[in-house]
C-alpha cells in the first residue's frame, strides 16, 4: 500500500458530569484521531491521552505536538525507505521509542493502520485476534467518581443507575477522607455487586492497615494505592495490607517491561493493562503473557475512550479473557460519560456488549458530528524525493 498522506484531527467533547478522582477533575475530553490513507484505502485511529497530563501520562496536546514534529514525518521517512510503501501495522509501532508520548503515538498509528489493513482483507479486529466462540460478547464495567461535596447519596444514585443498567462491576475512585464510608454504603446497597476501588496513588504505605478495613467488605481489588514509580514501596504495601485486599496496579504499569517489573517485585496480583499507555495491541499482549506466567489477573482499562478506541480495547479484551480470564474490563459505551460520541459504540444490553464483526477496528467517526463539535484538521501529504 502507497503511503499517500495523514490527516490528525483535534477535537474537545463535553463530559456529561464531571468526573473527580484523587488526582484532579475531568471536565473535558480532549480526542485525537489519526487518518491513514493509502492508494488501497484509509484507516482510523484514537490516541487515548486525557485533556489532563498525570504524573506518566502526557496531555493530549502533548501527543498532538509529537505527532506533527515527530510521528508523521518518521513515517514518510519510514515508507519512503520503502520505496513509498507504508510500513504494516507490526512494523509502524517500532518507529517509536519509549517516551510515554511515543508509547501513545505507537498504539493510536498502530490502530490506524490495522484498521485499514483489516478493511481490506474484509476482517474484523476480533477475526484477526482469533477470538474465539463463548467470547463474541463481554460484561462491561464502569468507573464512579468522587462526587461533589463528598456525597454518599450523590454515590448510592450513581451507581442504582448503572446497575439498573445491568453493570456488573463497578470501580469506585477513593482518596483520604473517602474511603471506609462510601465502599460500606455501596455494600450495604448492593450486597452482590462487584467493587473494586482506585486511589490513583493518593496514599502512602503508612495507609496500609487502615485500607486493610476495605476487606471487609467484600473488595476484589486496590487499585493504584501509591504513586507509580516506587515498585519497592508497592510491593512493601503490599505486604503489609497482607491478604485483606488484592493489589491492583494502573498507572506503575507504563509499558510491558514495567509490567514484568512489577511482577518481579511481587507488587501486585491484578493489572489494569491500558493499550494506549503501553503502546498498543501487540504490546499489550506482551505483558499480558507476562501476567499469565505469574497468574496475576488482568483488565483491560480505558481512558475514557470514544466508540473507535473502546472498540478496540474491547475485541482485545475478548482475546484476553480467552487466554485466562479476568476481571470485568472498563468497555461500557461512551454515550453513557461523553456527551456526544461522534464514533458510536455496540448495543449494551443487561450489562452485556456484543464484540464488533465489521471488518475494520470500530466505526469511524462522523463527519457531521466532528463538523458540530469544531474539529480542527491538520492534512500532511506524502512526498518522497
Amino acid at each position: 500500500m502507497r503511503l499517500i498522506g495523514v490527516e490528525l484531527v483535534r477535537v474537545d467533547i463535553p463530559f456529561r458530569h464531571r468526573i473527580r478522582t484523587a488526582v484532579g477533575i475531568h471536565g473535558e475530553r480532549g480526542l485525537l484521531f489519526v487518518r491513514v490513507v493509502t492508494d488501497q484505502g484509509e484507516g482510523w485511529g484514537e490516541c487515548g491521552a486525557l485533556s489532563e497530563g498525570t504524573a506518566v501520562d502526557p496531555p493530549v496536546t502533548a501527543v498532538y505536538d509529537a505527532a506533527v514534529k515527530v510521528a508523521v514525518p518518521r513515517l514518510f521517512t519510514a515508507s519512503a525507505a520503502r520505496g513509498g510503501v507504508l510500513p504494516s501495522s507490526g512494523e509502524v509501532a517500532k518507529l517509536f521509542g519509549t517516551t510515554p508520548a511515543d508509547r501513545y503515538l505507537a498504539a493510536v498509528f498502530e490502530m490506524a493502520v490495522s484498521d485499514m489493513e483489516l478493511r481490506a482483507s474484509g476482517q474484523s479486529l476480533a477475526e484477526w485476534l482469533e477470538v474465539g466462540p463463548g467470547f463474541e460478547t463481554l460484561p462491561v464495567g464502569a468507573a464512579v467518581g468522587i462526587p461533589e461535596g463528598r456525597d454518599v447519596g450523590l454515590l448510592l444514585e450513581e451507581v442504582t443507575a448503572l446497575v439498573v443498567a445491568g453493570v456488573g462491576r463497578v470501580r469506585v475512585k477513593i482518596e483520604p477522607g473517602w474511603d471506609i464510608e462510601a465502599v460500606a454504603a455501596l455494600r450495604e446497597r448492593f450486597g452482590a455487586l462487584v467493587l473494586q476501588v482506585d486511589a490513583n496513588g493518593a496514599y502512602r504505605v503508612g495507609d496500609a492497615e487502615h485500607l486493610a478495613r476495605l476487606g471487609a467488605y467484600d473488595v476484589v481489588c486496590l487499585e493504584q494505592p501509591l504513586p507509580p514509580a516506587d515498585l519497592v514501596a508497592l510491593a512493601e504495601f503490599r505486604r503489609r495490607i497482607g491478604v485483606a485486599v488484592p493489589i491492583c496496579l494502573d498507572e506503575s504499569l507504563s509499558s510491558p517491561r514495567r509490567v514484568i517489573d512489577a511482577i518481579q517485585y511481587e507488587a501486585c496480583q491484578v493489572a489494569c493493562l491500558k493499550p494506549a499507555r503501553l503502546g498498543g495491541l501487540r504490546a499489550t499482549r506482551v505483558a499480558h503473557a507476562a501476567c499469565v506466567q505469574a497468574d496475576v489477573s488482568v483488565f483491560i482499562g480505558g481512558f475514557f475512550e470514544a466508540g473507535l478506541g473502546r472498540a478496540s480495547n474491547l475485541a482485545l479484551a475478548a482475546r484476553l479473557h480467552q487466554e485466562m480470564p479476568g476481571l470485568v474490563g472498563d468497555l461500557g459505551d461512551p454515550a453513557g460519560y461523553l456527551s456526544e460520541d461522534p464514533c458510536g459504540y455496540p448495543v449494551v444490553a443487561d450489562g452485556w456488549v456484543r464484540v464488533p464483526a465489521s471488518p475494520g477496528v470500530g466505526n469511524w467517526p462522523d463527519e457531521v458530528t466532528l463538523s458540530e463539535l469544531g474539529e480542527d484538521r491538520q492534512w500532511f501529504p506524502a512526498t518522497y524525493t
